[in-house]
């Protein structure tokens, strides 16, 4: 899905969602025209993301979080 397609259904702008990028969160694949193309599991990464803020996590916490869920995998 392009970017377009992943705010409307996180509910979170543009620039946020390219900061999540930016910081290791989501892996989009490039499509032949050189935009972004986000799964399913980019789009389930923000929504957990979200909670975890909501919640009152610093995103320091929530990288601690999916480091320690990536070494037990």
């Amino acid at each position: 899905m392009i970017i377009n397609d992943l705010e409307a259904k996180c509910g979170l702008d543009r620039a946020t969602i390219r900061y999540y990028e930016k910081e290791g969160f989501l892996t989009p694949t490039r499509r032949e025209n050189g935009y972004r193309d986000y799964s399913q599991d980019d789009l389930d990464t923000l929504l957990r993301i979200k909670l975890l803020r909501r919640l009152g996590l610093r995103l320091e916490e929530i990288k601690a979080i999916r480091d320690a869920v990536t070494c037990e995998l």
